[in-house]
């Protein structure tokens, strides 16, 4: 049976599951620690943190570490539903306002993953189902996935209003992280490898600005939170993303 990783981080924690699983983790100034399930997360800035998505990669999507600063910014996506602004860049439904450039810049990675793919990703396109079920959950404003049958990505920020595009490309920076002649990972990277995830087809975000429960703590209690849902989910245990 395919298996997904979870990983946790502030504190270090890995697990198994069944359902598409990934790693989060937090890093650079102020990250409260990112927390990690399905999908991979990174943190950046001060404070700054990062959560993961749905299927964590085959080795890939490990543990990160937090430190303390001023500001910085958590990846998290949530879904979000709509059909007035945007388009997918790949076909689909439209992306709603606030997520112009969503499926871009996802695609935009999936075009030029190194190594090469020995045939081309093929292209995310904008699903409004997935969407409001990836916004829905980002409502919640609790930075821990979901645990539902979609692959996900989080991103969380605070003191910043990061763009789609700065949120993927969080995301994408953990390309550095991973090898994939050994398909593993050096540090977390099952953020990227469900961006790059060739058998996911279909993508909705969600962003939600928040009040409570901040991974940043007492300092910052407005904070954003982002959730990105996959279909199907990647990061399955012992397979490459392409």
């Amino acid at each position: 049976m395919r298996t997904l990783l979870v990983s946790l981080s502030a504190p270090l924690f890995a697990l198994a599951c069944l359902t598409g699983c990934g790693d989060d983790t937090s890093s650079g100034t102020g990250g409260a620690g990112g927390a990690s399930g399905q999908g991979g997360a990174t943190a950046t800035g001060s404070p700054s943190g990062s959560g993961g998505g749905n299927g964590g990669s085959t080795g890939a999507g490990t543990n990160g570490t937090s430190t303390n600063g001023s500001t910085g910014s958590m990846p998290d996506t949530v879904g979000s539903s709509g059909d007035t602004s945007s388009s997918t860049g790949a076909g689909g439904d439209v992306e709603p306002p606030g997520m112009e450039g969503m499926t871009a810049a996802h695609n935009a990675a999936r075009a030029s993953v190194d190594p090469p793919a020995a045939s081309p990703i093929p292209p995310l396109s904008w699903d409004g189902t997935i969407g409001a079920t990836a916004q829905s959950y980002a409502d919640n404003c609790v930075f821990e996935h979901s645990g539902n049958q979609y692959g996900e990505n989080l991103f969380a920020s605070a003191g910043q209003s990061p763009s789609p595009a700065d949120v993927v490309g969080s995301w994408v920076e953990e390309a550095a992280f991973y090898d994939y002649d050994a398909n593993s990972c050096s540090d977390v990277c099952g953020h990227y490898t469900q961006v790059v995830w060739a058998d996911s087809l279909r993508l909705g975000c969600g962003h939600t600005t928040c009040n409570t429960n901040s991974p940043f703590g007492a300092d910052f209690p407005t904070w954003d939170l982002w959730v990105c849902n996959y279909d199907p989910p990647g990061n399955f245990n012992g397979e490459r993303p392409y």
